[in-house]
């Protein structure tokens, strides 16, 4: 009898295994489609989200679109502006020292940084003409001028 239970029990233990392992293979699907659930539902509530933080932001960003481009339209007027007038100092000025036959090392150095400031914003080519001419004049004779005291000053300002 004892043999009889004894198999009987490693039977049912056999059993029982086989009935385990068919229900957990038959729960895969079930398991599986709970997990895509929930995944869906976690997207569905992150694009609620991303919606609302979306429409919540709108106005600010749109607020700041208009803002930097009235910002962008400043800027661009005010280079404008800023060729207009190194423009007419670039003629003004080359045509002095045209009208004179000559020029100052001090005059050249002013005209030249008007000049590269008038060119880098996109000066047309009436500038550069007039920029060949001045750099084209002889230059006169100066014991002191503005440039060489600069550079001793520089120079000064470096020995410290």
């Amino acid at each position: 009898m004892w043999l009889l239970t004894s198999i009987f029990d490693q039977r049912l233990t056999e059993i029982s295994v086989i009935v385990g392992i068919l229900g957990a293979i038959s729960a895969l699907p079930i398991f599986k489609s709970i997990g895509n659930w929930s995944q869906r539902r976690r997207k569905h509530k992150a694009d609620r989200l991303t919606e609302a933080i979306a429409k919540a932001t709108r106005p600010l960003i749109e607020s700041y679109h208009r803002e930097h481009q009235e910002i962008m339209d400043k800027l661009a007027d005010q280079d404008e502006t800023s060729i207009s007038l190194l423009h007419d100092r670039v003629y003004i000025d080359g045509q002095k020292m045209l009208d004179k036959g000559e020029t100052s090392i001090d005059e050249i150095d002013n005209f030249i940084h008007l000049y590269q400031r008038y060119r880098k914003l996109g000066g047309n080519g009436t500038g550069e003409a007039m920029n060949r001419r001045v750099m084209d004049l002889p230059l006169k004779h100066e014991t002191n001028t503005l440039v060489q005291e600069a550079d001793r000053i520089h120079k000064e300002r470096e020995e410290k």
